[in-house]
């Protein structure tokens, strides 16, 4: 998993999720803000002060063991994962709702090509949010 900032996009985690994929993953790219707390988990960012790599492998086998595994294999009487098929439910659900092809192109419009139409300055130009030095 890539460190904090230096996600690409996310394109193949929004895909996975469209087929009822719970995600697990750093609050970096699209997980930032698709992450609702039931279609996946996420790893949260280390402190400034600690080896983000390690940190992020210790909650990365925390959550595995902890959380993503016992859920996977915690069956009801009719051997179905229910809190797992849950999560892939609001995974989809959240994926469908969110991340469009329609809401890219409104994002793109409204907060890039107007803008530039008017005459009025980029927000972040530069890019520079959630960098870390």
């Amino acid at each position: 998993m890539p460190r904090l900032p230096l996600e690409a996009s996310g394109t193949s985690g929004m895909k996975a999720a469209l087929n009822a994929v719970p995600q697990l993953g750093t609050s970096d790219g699209w997980w930032a803000e698709g992450y609702t707390g039931m279609n996946g988990w996420i790893i949260p960012e280390a402190p400034p002060d600690v080896d983000a790599d390690a940190a992020d492998a210790e909650q990365l086998y925390r959550l595995l063991e902890q959380e993503v595994v016992p859920l996977f294999y915690d069956l009801d009487e009719r051997r179905v994962p229910t809190g797992w098929v849950q999560r892939m439910k609001h995974a989809l659900a959240q994926a469908g709702q969110r991340f469009t092809a329609r809401r890219m192109l409104q994002d793109y419009v409204c907060n890039h090509y107007l803008p530039i139409l008017t005459g009025a300055p980029l927000p972040d130009d530069p890019p520079t949010a959630g960098y870390r030095s």
